[in-house]
């Protein structure tokens, strides 16, 4: 997240560049965010396990089902808020655009999504509870657990 809220921060400060120069660094921050979202997938099994950990259940599919629907709701609040920050900027369809319209759909496209990925990575360094020490501990534990029950 760090990477592409760099590259993405970068981008703000590069307004001039051409479409295959932009589309080329932009890849490289797009590199950050897709390995973000392999990795959050591994932060969906150690959920369940610290659920686990808290409450003796395994609800592997409750936890699964409440974080599918959350990413659903998340995703469609995001293309509604999309549609009406474009709009605010002054983007005004079948007409050429502004220069004032221009610059801000050039700060949605970078300055917005540096922003939140900065936003993100401080998040999950600095708040969320699960780092790799904490994961490992719980594994040890829920472990133990489980075979004082057999």
């Amino acid at each position: 997240m760090l990477l592409a809220g760099g590259v993405y921060g970068l981008l703000y400060f590069m307004p001039n560049l051409s479409a295959i120069q932009f589309i080329i660094i932009s890849a490289i921050g797009m590199f950050g965010f897709g390995f973000f979202n392999i990795v959050v997938w591994a932060f969906v099994t150690d959920v369940i396990d610290y659920h686990e950990y808290l409450t003796g259940l395994r609800e592997d599919g409750t936890v699964y089902s409440i974080y599918s629907f959350a990413r659903k709701v998340g995703q469609a609040i995001a293309g509604g808020i999309g549609g009406f920050a474009i709009a605010m900027v002054g983007y005004a369809t079948r007409e050429a655009q502004t220069q004032q319209a221009l610059d801000g759909i050039h700060a949605l496209a970078t300055l917005v999504p540096a922003v939140i990925y900065i936003v993100v990575f401080l998040i999950l360094a600095f708040l969320y509870p699960l780092n790799k020490k904490k994961t490992i501990q719980l594994a040890e534990d829920l472990a133990e657990r489980r075979n004082i029950k057999d």
